[in-house]
């Protein structure tokens, strides 16, 4: 017996060590672990609720997410030191809050690759040659429209306010320039989750859209890149250097989807296992991403990409069905996070609403008049031109990164910051029931798509 103690001891204490080493790692992530139960709890109520009132999810995971954050609640706070109403409660330091900051952002940013994934898988080729025209004119009114829109706003209602929302020694000009290309990025994250909710993805007016988000967000990427790299002092390399990256982005996807990923089909055909394609197409989005970003893309162009290789290889035509019940709560996070990120009790003032709502007004209108223009004239009826009009006014993810970019660079202040964060809101709270009830009355019922097989998600 004392033979076996001097055997058993030091391994039972070593398995007593390893035990707490386990128990220790894994409770950092406690709090991560108990907010996204929460959230995930009060997403699916909130869609109860939504669906109830005849209202799209979408909305509802917002509003959730403004309750839950600093708002109202202050569940949790994502700044760049997270903070949380449970901390005093709870007892947990800083350094679990980092974490749970971290693991709640890495989940909104997987959600909106996601996101994009799955549109891009909507997206038919065919589809997008018929509207080629109208996507292209109106991506184009919607460059210039919003950059005139944001000259405009700082040289009237910001120049005339008494806030101080112009840096000392800021010229007003490069202030309009960050502005102006910061309105140019379309969100096409919340009309596309619209248009799939109602099964309204392949209209042509949702394809118009998509092809106009894609070019309008390529060309924002394009003059913010120039933008950036004049006033970061490496003016006279960034043009060239951008134009050879879109290039060898587009060369590389259209190898891709000639010769590379067809051939890869063909070798994993005989391999029977239903879980193939969705291992392959995750790895591929988020490779397909990091690639995009590499060339000084938005990882969601290569997202998207992915999702249209994809989405026409005849055979993953049923991929589909199988992401669904892995979007179904992963994309909701991205809607959340929106909340999460935004205190909106520190910019609401008479003197700050009024500005906000008059950059929400420029902004909207800006848009909506590319999207009416571009296809109105082409033979699009009054009510799918104003559908078109609404959905590529919607502001989201990149706009708010254009805007951080130009605070960080000093051409904001951060009052300024937080009235485009709040507009940004605004617009998304706005839109959403208008964009609704333009798909579900302005747009035929059924145009390239088949109808729904299942009850329209909303």
């Amino acid at each position: 017996m004392l033979i076996k103690g001097y055997i058993f001891a030091p391994i039972l204490s070593l398995i007593i060590k390893w035990n707490i080493l386990i128990i220790m790692a894994v409770s950092e992530y406690e709090l991560a672990f108990l907010l996204i139960a929460i959230f995930l709890t009060l997403i699916k109520a909130s869609q109860v609720v939504s669906r109830k009132f005849g209202l799209p999810d979408v909305l509802g995971e917002l509003i959730t997410g403004i309750i839950l954050g600093p708002t109202i609640l202050g569940v949790l706070y994502l700044k760049e030191n997270p903070s949380s109403s449970l901390s005093s409660i709870l007892k947990v330091n800083q350094y679990q809050l980092d974490l749970t900051g971290i693991v709640i952002n890495f989940i909104s940013e997987f959600a909106v690759l996601l996101l994009l994934f799955k549109v891009g898988m909507e997206v038919d080729f065919d589809d997008l040659k018929k509207v080629k025209t109208p996507a292209f004119l109106t991506a184009s009114i919607g460059i210039i429209l919003p950059i005139i829109g944001g000259f405009f706003m700082i040289y009237t209602v910001i120049r005339a306010s008494s806030l101080s929302l112009i840096p000392p020694g800021i010229p007003l000009f490069s202030a309009a320039v960050f502005l102006g290309v910061a309105l140019t990025a379309t969100s096409i994250g919340i009309s596309t989750r619209l248009f799939l909710d109602l099964d309204k993805m392949r209209t042509k007016v949702a394809q118009t859209v998509v092809g106009a988000a894609i070019i309008d967000d390529i060309i924002a990427v394009a003059l913010f890149s120039i933008i950036v790299a004049y006033y970061g002092g490496s003016e006279g390399s960034g043009f060239i250097g951008i134009i050879v990256n879109i290039t060898i982005f587009f060369i590389v996807s259209i190898l891709l989807f000639k010769y590379i990923i067809p051939a890869f089909m063909n070798k994993t055909k005989s391999y029977i296992d239903s879980s193939v394609p969705v291992f392959v197409s995750i790895a591929f989005m988020l490779f397909m991403s990091v690639f995009a970003q590499t060339l000084g893309l938005a990882p969601i162009i290569g997202a998207f990409m992915a999702g249209v290789i994809i989405g026409n290889e005849d055979d993953y035509l049923d991929i589909h069905k199988d992401f669904e019940p892995i979007t179904s709560w992963i994309i909701p996070f991205f809607f959340l996070d929106i909340g999460l990120s935004v205190n909106l009790t520190e910019v609401l003032s008479v003197s700050v609403i009024v500005v906000a709502f008059a950059l929400v007004t420029v902004a909207i209108i800006a848009k909506f008049l590319a999207g009416y223009l571009g296809t109105v004239f082409l033979g699009y009826t009054k009510g799918e031109a104003r559908t078109t009009g609404l959905s590529m006014a919607a502001r989201g993810e990149v706009t708010l990164i254009f805007a951080f970019t130009g605070f960080s660079y000093g051409y904001f202040t951060e009052l300024f910051y937080g009235i485009i964060i709040l507009s940004v809101v605004l617009i998304t709270i706005m839109l959403i029931p208008t964009m609704k009830y333009a798909m579900k009355n302005w747009l035929p019922v059924t145009e390239y798509s088949s109808p729904p097989e299942t009850e329209p998600n909303y």
